[in-house]
């Protein structure tokens, strides 16, 4: 116990030195480590002497070099008006020039980044002391501005790597069935933890914060998480550890490879095959990364009872995404058919019987919207709904007296 304290405060004390110094020496600490421990230097001077090439790579050990490769990756492909999933093979070149002086850069694939582009900047080494103090920084900076469309990052267990797609799921805040107090309170949770920085590192804790959403299948769960990836603009890393082998299963490197101001989506933790897998995760996130930015961790299950209690309590929120109401039965009319979804505001004459039979909890969001779609037509799709509803209500009545009859025969044996 007193060595795992004792871990934690040097581990507190070695991140607020790390931090108070310059740019420049931060980087050239981060060499040093590496050439002690095998692997390349981030900055590789060539023979030319003239010329100073700095390489950079993902690394599954720094992440002070991972935040300086996600904000290279960002800025290098926006100035070349290239999305990144496009890119695939061979080289590409990128002028630049800031303050008088002229860079270039070189993004690659080596053996080393298996996955990952590398990228490679040359430049005057007259100017080493600006482009260290300033160009990069400013590559940093610029990059953190960037309004760009998230993306979603799936963890390939076969070839131990995220690839990466756009985020085309249209899922909004303003399009989402749920219950709008509940949304509310969800985005003011959101708000609240986004600013809440200098909170976090007084406390000497990794800033990140965990939700559960657990609930029946077709619920809206996935349509949640890309909402709120599109809210705080985040990319998601999905992780579905049902497909991970135990014994092949290395957190640690997995997580490296999660950037700054991001969503980790752990799917479906309620299947007997995770344990394990989970549990080494779970352990991996306590340790937090020393020098990270906001990062959301969002578990799903469609069973929360047979969730560990010890995890449940690590859970920072827990939404249940249940049955469509009828609040969220409005919200999704008006995505699919353009009607109003006001307050006390009924557009059409079937909007009475739909409340009554829709608040039995006999129907799933997904459910509804397939109902939606069935025609172009109000009266038809609106009475179709009604039929459906009509007939899982009195499905639902029928099971529920049956159990019923079952509890009975029980408690007379």
């Amino acid at each position: 116990m007193k060595n795992g304290c004792l871990y934690i405060m040097m581990i507190k004390l070695i991140k607020s030195m790390f931090q108070a110094i310059t740019r420049p020496i931060q980087y050239l600490i981060i060499s040093y480590l590496r050439y002690v421990s095998g692997s390349p230097s981030l900055t590789d001077t060539k023979h030319d002497h003239y010329v100073t090439t700095l390489v950079i790579e993902h690394s599954y050990k720094f992440v002070r070099e991972n935040i300086l490769y996600s904000s290279t990756h960002a800025y290098v492909f926006n100035k070349l008006g290239i999305h990144p999933v496009n890119y695939h093979v061979g080289e590409l070149t990128l002028a630049d020039s800031y303050q008088g002086i002229e860079l270039s850069w070189r993004i690659f694939y080596n053996n080393k980044s298996i996955g990952r582009e590398s990228f490679e900047l040359k430049f005057d080494k007259r100017h080493k002391d600006l482009v260290y103090n300033s160009y990069l920084p400013y590559v940093e900076s610029t990059a953190k501005e960037m309004t760009t469309i998230p993306e979603v990052h799936i963890y390939s267990h076969s070839f131990d790597t995220w690839e990466t797609k756009p985020l085309e799921h249209h899922s909004t805040f303003e399009t989402i069935a749920m219950k709008e107090e509940l949304k509310r309170g969800l985005i003011h949770d959101l708000d609240m933890f986004v600013q809440r920085k200098d909170l976090y590192d007084r406390a000497g804790r990794p800033w990140t914060r965990s939700y559960l959403l657990y609930g029946p299948p077709g619920t809206g769960k996935t349509s949640l998480v890309v909402a709120m990836a599109k809210y705080l603009n985040f990319d998601v890393y999905d992780l579905q550890l049902s497909r991970a082998v135990e014994c092949y299963f290395n957190p640690r490197k997995l997580l490296s490879g999660v950037m700054n101001n991001s969503i980790l989506l752990v799917e479906d933790i309620d299947e007997g095959s995770t344990v394990l897998v989970l549990s080494k995760l779970l352990s991996s996130l306590t340790l937090g990364t020393p020098w990270g930015e906001a990062r959301i961790v969002i578990f799903t299950t469609k069973n929360k009872d047979m969730i560990d209690p010890t995890l449940l309590s690590r859970m920072s929120m827990e939404i249940y995404m249940g049955h469509c109401c009828f609040e969220g039965f409005k919200v999704l009319a008006s995505n699919y058919l353009g009607l109003s979804h006001v307050d006390n505001d009924e557009p059409h004459r079937l909007y009475r019987d739909i409340k009554r039979l829709i608040d039995g909890q006999v129907i799933t969001p997904a459910q509804v919207t397939v109902e939606l779609m069935e025609s172009e037509d109000v009266d038809v799709v609106l009475e179709g709904l009604v039929t459906t509803l009509e007939s899982l209500t009195s499905d639902k009545i029928d099971d529920d007296e049956d159990e019923e009859k079952h509890l009975a025969c029980l408690r007379d044996l």
